[in-house]
């Protein structure tokens, strides 16, 4: 079943249903046509059983009786009648019935209400007969009348014969039916099936047609084609990551390589050689800071990344920051300062929350005129460590905000290539920050400066414990692990 198509699933899910459903109908239509048929056929036994009653009644001598009963009775289209007292004894017979049927109809006991029953007078011949005892001229007499169930028979016979003949007809054409609208309803699956079957990673702009949005297969429409809109632009963003990357690498290697060809054209001085020689050493420390940052994210990204899971004081980590970038801030005449500071803790990696935050710092000195400032803070907001990191520098537009931490997007290029960033500083601080389960969001205003909120989980003293000693024992299971190894 499996190994059908989902139209043909369908159609045989459809068919037999529908048979079930038809075959349960009649069923139940036969039952219902015995019963009536059954019905209408005790109440005209019971209108003859009542004339013979009165007959009967109104009878004065068992001459008058038999010689009335005789005259109306005695002779009937297609109803039979018998009449015996309640010794056994026949007082009466109509001429459609012979001894040995009459021996068959004989009831055992007198009746006094009226009862149906079904009898076989002779091979498959059944008979429907109603009795009931009245009192006549000489005691109590039962009364009997019959008439065949052969018609009845053969009628639900032909109603049968017409069932089966019909019912896998109508299951066929619906079959049929089922299988034209599955089709149907089918056609724009085959329709995104071809279109999806012509994307390709050079054509990724293509979307699928949306029919109709609020049904099912508009919505799997939409779906795929939001799905495709991703791919689109993770695509675009692995182009660009390459291209960038490609033109961030040949910067230096060509500085690197005209540094070098210039001073082999011919001989100068020592001097002049110990020039070339700090530029390439400073072209060389940005390669190898650029290959650095690029295997970080790279890392990042196929989680490879060991994030630590230890207590770690964030306000030891910006003072740690702050003075390792000081001499910087110094040497470009900014005022780096603490604006409030409050003693809290988190789970993570003080390794790479100082990197994180170290380049986000390091972003706003690059972007901060001679005589501004930048401030670092940190505060609890319940159980969330919230720091700030503002500045007073050029400031972001708007519509780069949204962008500012992919990588190598820049919102300056010229500026920032003169002051040697790569535009990786952001991607890989926020990339940091996810991984420890905080977040990082940043404000700014065109000339008037720029602030960085990053959040991050607090811990109290007990779950501080609890981290630890969470992190012992795996520490000691990997121990038992390695040692079992060796």
């Amino acid at each position: 079943m499996n190994r059908l198509s989902i139209r043909w699933r369908l159609t045989l899910w459809y068919a037999g249903a529908l048979a079930a459903v038809l075959i349960a109908f009649c069923l139940i239509l036969m039952l219902l046509t015995r019963h009536q048929l059954l019905a209408r056929t005790d109440a005209a036994l019971r209108e003859e059983l009542q004339e013979l009653a009165l007959e009967v009644r109104l009878a004065q001598s068992t001459e008058e009786f038999q010689k009335h009963v005789r005259a109306r009775f005695f002779q009937h289209d297609i109803y039979e009648f018998v009449i015996t007292n309640d010794r056994g004894d026949v007082l009466f017979v109509s001429s459609g019935l012979s001894a040995a049927q009459t021996e068959r109809l004989l009831p055992t006991k007198p009746n006094a209400t009226l009862e149906y029953r079904d009898r076989e007078l002779d091979n498959r011949h059944l008979v429907r007969v109603a009795s009931s005892s009245v009192p006549g001229p000489q005691g109590t007499v039962i009364l009997q009348s019959l008439t065949s169930l052969n018609p009845l028979n053969a009628d639900l016979r032909t109603m049968q014969l017409l069932m089966l003949v019909l019912l896998p007809l109508g299951v066929l054409f619906a079959g049929a039916g089922g299988y034209f609208l599955a089709a149907r309803a089918l056609a724009p699956v085959e329709q995104i099936v071809r279109v999806a079957e012509t994307i390709t990673i050079s054509n990724l702009h293509q979307r699928i047609q949306v029919v109709n949005s609020k049904d099912e297969l508009g919505h799997l429409a939409a779906t795929l084609n939001s799905l495709i809109g991703r791919l689109e632009q993770a695509v675009d963003e692995i182009q660009r990551f390459t291209a960038d990357a490609s033109h961030e690498l040949r910067t230096p290697l060509s500085v690197l390589r005209a540094a070098a060809e210039s001073t082999l054209r011919r001989r100068r001085s020592p001097e002049e050689y110990e020039q070339t020689l700090t530029s390439i050493v400073e072209e060389a420390t940005r390669l190898g800071r650029l290959a650095d940052q690029l295997l970080n994210l790279s890392r990042h990204d196929a989680g490879l990344t060991q994030c630590r899971r230890d207590p770690v004081r964030v306000d030891a980590v910006i003072l740690d920051v702050i003075e390792q970038l000081r001499p910087l801030a110094i040497s470009r005449g900014i005022s780096l300062n603490v604006t409030e500071l409050v003693e809290c803790e988190t789970i993570g990696d003080d390794v790479m929350l100082g990197q994180a935050l170290s380049n986000v710092v390091e972003n706003g000195l690059k972007y901060t005129s001679s005589g501004g400032q930048v401030t670092l803070g940190c505060k609890m907001v319940g159980e969330v460590i919230q720091l700030r990191i503002q500045d007073t520098g050029i400031g972001i537009a708007p519509e780069h905000l949204p962008r500012v931490f992919d990588r190598f997007y820049r919102v300056d290029s010229s500026r920032n290539c003169a002051m040697g960033g790569a535009g990786l500083g952001l991607a890989i601080a926020r990339s940091a920050i996810q991984i420890q389960g905080g977040d990082i969001e940043i404000e700014s205003q065109p000339s008037v400066g720029t602030t960085l909120t990053i959040r991050l989980r607090g811990v109290s003293v007990e779950q501080e414990v609890s981290s630890v000693v969470e992190a012992n024992a795996t520490g000691v299971e990997m121990s038992r692990g390695v040692s079992s190894l060796n």
